[in-house]
C-alpha cells in the first residue's frame, strides 16, 4: 500500500468554535446498515475523466455564517439537481419506496417513480449531469427491502428526465455511487460504485453512455477489490466521490486493525491506495466543489472519547463482527455498549487540520446525516431522523443548509 497523502493525527483536529443558526426546533448512515450485509463478506487502464468540478464561491466553511431550514416533515437520501433549485430523495433510508423531487422555494414535491407502476421502488436516486437519473434499486424495482435487507443485491437503473422509463444496466451495486460533475467529450458519463463479486467486493468505474432504452454502462474496470480476511487496510470499498480532479475515486472503509471507519482513495491510472485523511471518529466525507473542504458525517459529538469510537457508529451487529475479526474478547457485550452512536454534520478542511460543526443533535438521541453538498458549493441538503427510542428536540426530515447572508 502506498503511503498515505496526510499524516496521521496523533488527536482529533482542531474544531473551530462558529456562531452557527440553526433551527429554532430543530439515524442510520446507509452505510450502517449496508454493514449488516458486509459483515457476511467479513465471515466469509481507462483514461481519467475530462469531467472539470464546478468551483464554487470563494467561501471560507469554517467562519461563513450558516443557517439551516427544515423543508419537509419527512424524506431522506437527498441529492441536488444540477441547477441547485431540487432535490431528489427517498422516503427512507432502510427499505425501498418511491424516489420524490421537491423544490427548495416553493416546497411542492413531485414522486418521479410513481409512473412506473409496480416497478417504482428505489434504494437511491441520482441527477445525471443530463438531468436523467440513476437509480439503485432491487432487482426490477420491484421493492424487496433492498435499503437495508437486500442490499447486496441491488442493480443500476437509468431513468429518463420525461420519467417515461427506467432502464436496467445490467450491473449490481452497493451503496453510495460517485458520479462525476459533468460529461466526457464523448458524452458518457464516468460513475464508479461497489459490486459484489463471487467473494468480496470490488470497487470499479465505467462510462454511462445515455441514448434513451439503448443507454448502458460500458468500459467497466476494477479499480480495487476486496477479499474476505485479506491482511492490511483497508477492507470493503463504498464508493463516495471522484477527487483530485477526476484522477482518483474515494471511498469510505473500515480499518479493523485499527478498529476504524475511514476514507480512502484509489489513482484511476495506478491503482495507488491513500488515506484521504485521519481521524480517531467514525466518519464518512462528501467533497465541496474545491476539493479543499469537506462535508462529513461523523459520531464525534455522541461518542468523543470512547474507546471503539472509529466503529460505534454502526449496528451492533456490525461492531461485533469487527471486534470478532480483530479477536477481542467478549466481543458482544462490548458491540451493545458502543454501537449505535449517532452522527452529526461537520465541515473539515481536507488536510484533517480543522473542523466546524454545522449541527449537533446526536447527543439527543437524534442523528443528522445522508447529507450532501449542492453544486455551486452553498447550500448543503441533509435528513434527520429519530432515535430508536425516546423523543428528541430536533423534528425529523429534510433540511437545507446555507452558507452565507
Amino acid at each position: 500500500m502506498t503511503q498515505a497523502t496526510t499524516t496521521a493525527l496523533e488527536k482529533e483536529p482542531r474544531i473551530v468554535k462558529t456562531n452557527i443558526k440553526r433551527p429554532a426546533r430543530l439515524r442510520v448512515l446507509g452505510s450502517r446498515a449496508a454493514f449488516l450485509a458486509l459483515s457476511l463478506l467479513f465471515a466469509t487502464a481507462a483514461g481519467v475523466s475530462c469531467a472539470t468540478p464546478v468551483k464554487d464561491a470563494k467561501i471560507d466553511y469554517l467562519t461563513a455564517p450558516f443557517s439551516s431550514e427544515r423543508i419537509l416533515d419527512w424524506g431522506n437520501r437527498p441529492d441536488w439537481s444540477n441547477d441547485g433549485r431540487r432535490i431528489a430523495f427517498t422516503k427512507d433510508d432502510l427499505s425501498d419506496g418511491p424516489a420524490y423531487e421537491i423544490d427548495i422555494e416553493t416546497k411542492k414535491v413531485r414522486c418521479l417513480t410513481c409512473a412506473l407502476g409496480k416497478n417504482q421502488f428505489v434504494t437511491r436516486i441520482f441527477y445525471l449531469p443530463d438531468d436523467s437519473f440513476l437509480i439503485e434499486a432491487s432487482p426490477g424495482m420491484a421493492g424487496s427491502g433492498g435499503g437495508s435487507t437486500n442490499v447486496m443485491k441491488t442493480e443500476l437503473f437509468w431513468m429518463s428526465k420525461s420519467l417515461d422509463r427506467a432502464v436496467p444496466l445490467g450491473v449490481g451495486a452497493m451503496g453510495d455511487i460517485a458520479i462525476a460533475p459533468s460529461a466526457n467529450a464523448d458524452k458518457s458519463v464516468d460513475i464508479a460504485w461497489a459490486r459484489p463479486k463471487a467473494s468480496g467486493l470490488q470497487l470499479v468505474v465505467g462510462k454511462l453512455k445515455i441514448d434513451g432504452a439503448a443507454t448502458k454502462l460500458g468500459d467497466i474496470r476494477e479499480l480495487y477489490a476486496y477479499q474476505p480476511g485479506q491482511a492490511g487496510d483497508p477492507t470493503f470499498p463504498e464508493a463516495y466521490e471522484f477527487i483530485d480532479g477526476g484522477r482518483a475515486v474515494m471511498f469510505w472503509t473500515v480499518e479493523v486493525n485499527a478498529l476504524n471507519g475511514e476514507m480512502y482513495k484509489v489513482d484511476r491510472q495506478s491503482g495507488a491506495v491513500s488515506k484521504v485523511y485521519a481521524t480517531l471518529s467514525h466518519n464518512e466525507t462528501h467533497l465541496f466543489p474545491n476539493e479543499k473542504y469537506g462535508l462529513e458525517e461523523s459520531n464525534l459529538s455522541s461518542d468523543p472519547t470512547g474507546p471503539y469510537r472509529g466503529v460505534s457508529g454502526l449496528v451492533p451487529q456490525g461492531v461485533e463482527m469487527i471486534l470478532q475479526t480483530k479477536g477481542v474478547q467478549n466481543a458482544q457485550q462490548l458491540a451493545r455498549a458502543n454501537s449505535d452512536k449517532g452522527f452529526d454534520i461537520f465541515v473539515i478542511t481536507m488536510d484533517g487540520a480543522a473542523r466546524r460543526a454545522l449541527t449537533n443533535v446526536s447527543p439527543s438521541g437524534a442523528q443528522a446525516h445522508q447529507s450532501v453538498v449542492s453544486p455551486d458549493g452553498k447550500k448543503i441538503a441533509y435528513a434527520i431522523k429519530g432515535p430508536k427510542t425516546g423523543v428528541s428536540q430536533y423534528p425529523v426530515g429534510l433540511y437545507v443548509g446555507k452558507f452565507g447572508k
